[in-house]
């Protein structure tokens, strides 16, 4: 499978590709309107290591536009955030959780605006891997008569990977048969823990 935009490549101008193309981490570079134009061996590794195969590689290839996996408030967000980035020329920091149905994980991500605004470079590393803490995420049976909205819906936390249970106002749940296995009528969002931890409002003094 193709990896590499050949003309993207020129981009690299103050980065390393052989250190790129080694590193663990999924690594993954877009054009200015967010189409992949550049993914690492770790992009496809870790997609092998999660269950990704082989849709990642049939769906998942250059050309292809990041913003297709995300909607609603996750998309705006995501893209206030990376158009600050690739405009304004700064680098954009953050951690996330990645976490599989017994191991919790924390990645950083790290994304790089290329030379004259024309891509975004995405690095992620793994920072914490450790078996989950039974006493702050009990296991939930994957019964859907809690968890569908009026649409039909099951929504989950984009960060945290819980679920919302609709039988309880503010109640997120972990239900690990839907980490490992992400259902077709999934919703993505975020819950309100997340959205207060990662996307923080500004207010002034």
């Amino acid at each position: 499978m193709k990896r590499l935009d050949r003309p993207f490549k020129k981009l690299f101008r103050y980065h390393n590709y052989d250190f790129l193309e080694k590193h663990s981490g999924a690594i993954y570079g877009v054009w200015k309107d967010f189409r992949l134009a550049y993914l690492n061996p770790g992009w496809f590794q870790f997609a092998k290591e999660n269950e990704g195969e082989p849709q990642i590689s049939e769906q998942w290839g250059l050309g292809r536009s990041i913003m297709d996996c995300v909607a609603g408030e996750v998309k705006a967000l995501y893209l206030e955030k990376l158009n600050v980035c690739l405009k304004s020329n700064t680098v954009w920091g953050h951690k996330y959780e990645c976490s599989s149905a017994n191991v919790f994980r924390l990645y950083h991500q790290i994304v790089y605006p290329l030379p004259k605004h024309e891509g975004l470079l995405f690095v992620n590393s793994l920072v914490v891997e450790r078996p989950h803490d039974p006493g702050r995420r009990r296991e939930r049976d994957a019964d859907e008569s809690a968890y569908l909205d009026q649409n039909g819906f099951i929504c989950q936390c984009a960060y945290c990977r819980r679920v919302k249970n609709f039988r309880y106002a503010e109640r997120w749940d972990w239900v690990g048969e839907w980490v490992t296995r992400c259902p077709g009528n999934t919703s993505h969002t975020f819950c309100p823990s997340c959205f207060g931890h990662y996307f923080p409002i500004e207010t002034s003094d």
